[in-house]
């Protein structure tokens, strides 16, 4: 479950940093964070 959701994670970030949205990029990056440590 915790890996659909890493995967979508990244995708967002992929997007909101091509639209150079660091507030939200830096956002997705903590929750991508905690989500990987929390699986393992």
């Amino acid at each position: 479950m915790n890996e659909k959701k890493i995967e979508k994670l990244y995708k967002l970030l992929e997007r909101t940093e091509k639209e150079k949205d660091a507030e939200t990029a830096a956002a997705l990056r903590w929750a991508i964070f905690t989500l990987e440590q929390t699986a393992s």
